[in-house]
């Protein structure tokens, strides 16, 4: 089976959250973990393959070559379209990997476009809101890792790439910012691009991948079905995201236990509890002598040590949060390859992890993502109490 496009992602979570938009609508998914370390990512037996490069944290000339790498061997493999998959509130290294995903595509112009109405970000005159709150002023302008600091999103890929940026459809070469406030305003651009002959390179998140499909003709009749989900829930939080620790803050009060699990904490959590959270909270960076990428590292392969425990017994599904995090996990039990198959609440993806000792399933969302009541919700679809969303 010949892909016909390639998605690529800046990290992994957000790789899933928008390669289950083609999957839900019938199509082949495969997620690569880690294009630097699969020769023969670009063989994946899929229609739609996500490329997970892992450069949100690179500095802005790294990033720029791990896309253009990713989307010239996509091209080489006879792949003819490409979406670059980015942050939904435009964290990372938005302007650079716009950039190479262009260039290395061949086409002349890229249209970009952010929002994702289903979560309540959207792009408003060139704008991009959260909660109706420019992206700068919101809880992702206090990210401690990688803060927003403009809500202009032509200024903000301008200040990474030389290469031309406008608003609107407009015609001409370079990247074109495009609004939309609404799932209808994402088809009806979605239309006009096609009508343009302009889908060889698109760029936005899991929103506007959603039309995609349709688009590209990638639907299918048949659906995936979503398989039982076992006996309980395993959280691996990594997220230090507002919206995560309100998350488990909520879940604790009805009957989750929590354990606190980070570098330099040797005692190992329950292993009884059947609704268990595990998370780095509290963990000081700059109290251990580490730098915030260091810190995050280290986070991540300690909860994933822990994840590697606790999971051997596939009792329990496991719910992980924050990229870094899921990457470790799954590098903890051997997976190289992901193929998301249903999204259980908005960005709350469900895959199939395939590793040497076989299948198991992992659910997988960013730290931004979700209600405040989401464990809880989850807690009840496993107990059958809830159908997903």
């Amino acid at each position: 089976m010949a892909a016909r496009l390639l998605v690529v992602a800046d990290d992994l979570t957000g790789g899933l959250d928008t390669g289950v938009q083609f999957a839900r609508q019938g199509a082949s998914v495969r997620v690569v973990i880690d294009t630097a370390r699969d020769s023969d990512w670009t063989r994946a037996q899929a229609q739609v393959i996500v490329a997970v490069t892992h450069s949100r944290h690179m500095p802005p000339g790294e990033a720029y070559d791990a896309v253009y790498a990713a989307v010239s061997a996509g091209r080489d493999a006879g792949i003819r379209h490409f979406y670059k998959k980015t942050d939904s509130a435009l964290r990372g290294n938005i302007g650079a990997e716009l950039a190479a995903a262009l260039r290395a595509s061949g086409a002349k112009s890229l249209a970009f476009l952010p929002a994702y109405p289903a979560m309540r970000r959207v792009t408003a005159g060139g704008i991009h809101l959260i909660d109706g709150v420019p992206v700068a002023q919101s809880v992702f302008g206090r990210d401690p890792f990688d803060p927003v600091r403009e809500s202009d999103v032509a200024r903000l890929i301008s200040s990474q790439t030389d290469m031309p940026v406008s608003t609107g459809m407009t015609a001409g070469c370079g990247i074109r910012v495009l609004d939309a406030q609404t799932d209808d305003d994402l088809i009806r651009a979605g239309h006009a691009l096609d009508e343009a002959d302009a889908l060889t390179v698109t760029a936005g998140c899991a929103g506007f991948a959603g039309t995609l499909p349709h688009l590209l003709g990638l639907e299918c009749a048949a659906r995936p079905s979503v398989p039982g989900l076992g006996e309980g829930l395993l959280v691996v939080c990594g997220s230090m995201n507002p919206i995560t620790l309100a998350q488990l803050k909520h879940a604790e009060r009805y009957g989750f236990r929590r354990a606190h699990v980070a570098p330099g904490r040797p005692a190992a959590p329950p292993t009884d509890a059947r609704w268990l959270m595990l998370d780095a909270c509290g963990f000081d960076a700059e109290a251990h002598g580490l730098a915030m990428g260091e810190a995050r590292r280290r986070v991540a392969e300690r909860l994933a040590a822990v994840y590697g425990e606790l999971s051997a017994d596939g009792g329990r599904t496991a719910l992980i949060t924050g990229g870094d995090t899921l990457r470790a996990c799954m590098d903890r039990i051997g997976c190289t390859q992901l193929e998301p198959f249903a999204e259980l609440f908005p960005g709350v993806v469900l895959a199939k992890a395939f590793t040497a000792r076989g299948e198991r399933l992992v659910i997988s969302k960013s730290g931004g993502f979700g209600k405040e009541t989401l464990l809880q919700d989850l807690r009840m679809v496993i107990e059958g109490k809830q159908t997903e969303e």
